[in-house]
């Protein structure tokens, strides 16, 4: 870990961000230790180290926290991603608390926030979350099976964890997501989706691997490739799930499910739900 003095905490979206509606992105770490193997983030400019380093560094904006209070301003109502290039919720998270200082920063703000993790640690901040008129917790969960989990991404939380995080927020009111972005292979296919129908999360994501050729995209990583090969799924197996899941659900595919929660105005009612459409 280094720790780092940074310029800004919020830059300006580009990419399938921008062509969600979103306006800003926040990141206060860059890198991450949750190293999944299939992650776009290691290709991407902001990584200067090899890729196969990828998931053994992170840098912590140490000011990040105050870097908000006098960036606040610019993002005042705008659509907010949280976050591109790292994952807001790894386990550094726990004791550098960089997140919560933003969110605590930016809420007398209100922008429309949304916070996509893997790291049930988010759940933490259940108290400063529900405070946001427009929020949405994007969790990912691309698989059903520990087995699966532990090949793709063995760094990170269990899916147990993940699942228990779901519920606490919704619980508390907060909006969330599930992407199973990009879709793992699942060994339950009428367990899974029966599960999540139950869940019913606010936006369901699903997106399948694909080639980027090393450029942004859900395949960026050899060794992800190696492990559908070995497992056996493939393209065929993806399309037959997301058709078991629209018998109940909508489902958005790929670039399409990452955009920003509704506008809520001052006394409206909450956004949860507002999404529970079936498709």
């Amino acid at each position: 870990m280094e720790l780092i003095e940074s310029r800004s905490v919020f830059s300006p979206a580009t990419g399938f961000i921008r062509r969600g509606g979103f306006e800003w992105t926040c990141n206060p770490y860059v890198g991450c230790t949750f190293g999944c193997s299939y992650c776009y983030a290691m290709f991407l400019p902001q990584n200067r180290r090899p890729v196969e380093d990828w998931g053994r560094w992170f840098n912590a904006k140490r000011n990040a926290a105050e870097l908000a209070r006098k960036q606040a301003h610019k993002v005042a109502g705008a659509s907010v991603y949280m976050s591109s290039v790292t994952d807001p919720y790894q386990p550094a998270e726990r004791s550098l608390m960089l997140t919560r200082g933003v969110l605590e920063a930016v809420l007398p703000h209100q922008p429309r926030l949304t916070i996509q993790t893997r790291g049930p640690l988010v759940a933490r901040d259940v108290d400063v979350l529900k405070q946001f008129r427009s929020v949405r917790v994007n969790i990912s969960i691309p698989t059903d099976s520990e087995r699966v989990r532990r090949l793709f991404e063995p760094k990170a939380p269990p899916l147990d964890r993940r699942w228990e995080a779901v519920r606490e927020l919704r619980a508390e009111g907060v909006p969330v997501g599930v992407c199973i972005t990009p879709t793992l292979p699942i060994e339950d296919v009428d367990g899974f989706a029966t599960h999540l129908t139950v869940i019913r999360p606010d936006v369901l994501v699903c997106q399948d691997f694909h080639d980027a050729g090393g450029r942004f995209g859900a395949d960026t990583g050899e060794e992800a490739r190696r492990l559908l090969a070995e497992i056996g799924w493939g393209p065929g197996d993806y399309r037959r799930f997301v058709a078991r899941l629209r018998q109940n659900l909508l489902v958005y595919e790929g670039e399409s499910g990452f955009f920003p929660p509704p506008k809520v105005e001052t006394g409206a009612v909450s956004p949860a739900g507002l999404f529970d459409t079936v498709g």
